[in-house]
């Protein structure tokens, strides 16, 4: 049961992105590679800025 609620999450994600990416309102979050598990200034900013374009003019 668990692999059908993890593969089920996982398509809905993917068709969740493919229909954002269908309407334009795809988020371009940069992919880096992280040399550790710690934030940085610029990285909490980058974070921050492309998490609030999902909010649109309602904040």
């Amino acid at each position: 049961m668990t692999l059908i609620k993890a593969w089920t999450a996982q398509k809905l994600a993917q068709l969740g992105l493919w229909l954002a990416g269908a309407f334009g309102l795809s988020a371009s979050i940069p992919q880096t590679a992280a040399s550790s598990d710690t934030w940085t200034p610029d990285t909490l900013t980058n974070f921050g800025l492309e998490m609030s374009k999902g909010f649109g003019n309602g904040l």
